[in-house]
């Protein structure tokens, strides 16, 4: 069986054009809550939801207090959470080229009281469903962030489990887009010993952002949103993605450009 050959000038085009996969980022999941507000999004599955994940025994199907509707709103007067399960994927991915991701929400809270949130997060395990991330008692919440109805001067992002390791940056505030991005790779200094990940937060009401070293290994299986007590309010744009280093784009294109030297002499 013959191949084609491929000049130089092919391959680094061809290259050159796919790099965009490698530097990009990829869409492991994403939910449009394009449903109905009489419908409930627990036991829906999730718009996007990559393969890869479920063979790591994740589920693209949402597990969701009854009060999370398919259109995005939540109602009720407790607190709630929805999730989904990430299996080992995540996990699989510290310490490697392919560990860093972003997740990624617009929160809307609406009405209810000022200092009640709306909270979007990475879990380290099930967060109870009648439960926000702040009094699950399990305190499986790491890398949350939250925005109130009207509070001022309240932390706005916590690294630690539950409400412990807060940390006060922006005014988290009514509608909010958040992006909390997780570093797992070498090149953003995992060792596994004293850098077991780089947590950063970012608001589209603040130019800035705030990062912090986790100083311990995290087992992040889940992702999700939750709800304090009586807040009304929506979501939307919900989005993880996974950001691979351009180092495995350079492999691949040196491994190409040697095969090609070989074919051409």
């Amino acid at each position: 069986m013959t191949f084609p050959t491929l000049s130089l000038k092919k391959f680094i085009l061809c290259t050159l054009l796919g790099s965009s996969i490698s530097y990009g980022e990829i869409i492991l999941v994403s939910h449009a809550f394009g449903g109905l507000a009489s419908e409930t999004i627990n036991g829906q599955d999730a718009t996007v939801f990559n393969s890869g994940i479920t063979a790591a025994g994740g589920s693209a199907t949402w597990a969701a207090s009854t009060d999370f509707k398919a259109d995005g709103t939540v109602t009720g007067a407790d607190s709630d959470a929805a999730r989904l399960n990430l299996g080992t994927y995540i996990n699989a991915s510290m310490g490697t080229a392919t560990g860093k991701f972003s997740l990624t929400a617009t929160l809307n809270p609406i009405s209810g009281g000022g200092a009640d949130f709306l909270s979007l997060g990475y879990f380290t395990g099930p967060i109870d469903l009648g439960e926000d991330f702040a009094s699950d008692t399990n305190k499986y919440a790491v890398a949350t962030a939250v925005t109130r109805v009207s509070s001022d001067g309240i932390s706005d992002y916590f690294k630690g489990p539950g409400a412990a390791n807060s940390i006060d940056h922006v005014e988290g505030r009514g509608l909010r887009t958040y992006t909390l991005d997780f570093d797992f790779t070498p090149e953003g200094g995992y060792d596994g010993v004293s850098n077991f990940g780089t947590m950063t937060f970012h608001s589209d009401n603040d130019s800035g952002s705030v990062s912090r070293v986790l100083n311990s290994a995290q087992n992040i299986q889940y992702i999700g949103i939750t709800r304090d007590d009586s807040v009304q309010g929506a979501f939307s744009n919900f989005q993880l993605t996974q950001i691979p280093e351009p180092g495995s784009f350079v492999l691949v294109f040196v491994g190409g450009l040697f095969l090609v030297a070989r074919r051409r002499r």
